[in-house]
């Protein structure tokens, strides 16, 4: 009996392990909401965090297109935080 994987089950197989290393990474970010450059790089410390979660999986079209997905949509969530006030203090769990 063959076991090797066909290529599409190694693909959902890797897929699903980069989905799991995704749902692992909590993001506290610290920054001046009236800084814009303290934001920016929180927003990129965002960005890093979620790549380095998903490096092992890096060219997999799937979880690169979820991957910026989340970093789209954490990104959104920060700004909305910061316009309606609610990011006020550093330090707090936004996405």
């Amino acid at each position: 009996m063959d076991h090797r994987r066909r290529p599409d089950e190694q693909t959902d197989a890797e897929a699903a392990s980069a989905l799991a290393a995704l749902k692992q990474v909590t993001l506290t970010l610290s920054f001046d909401p009236g800084d814009p450059d303290s934001i920016e790089a929180a927003l990129r410390e965002l960005d890093a965090r979620i790549d380095a979660a998903v490096a092992p999986f890096r060219g997999h079209p799937f979880v690169e297109a979820v991957a910026n997905q989340i970093k789209d949509e954490c990104r959104e969530r920060v700004l909305q935080q910061i316009a309606t006030g609610a990011a006020a203090g550093s330090g707090r769990k936004l996405c």
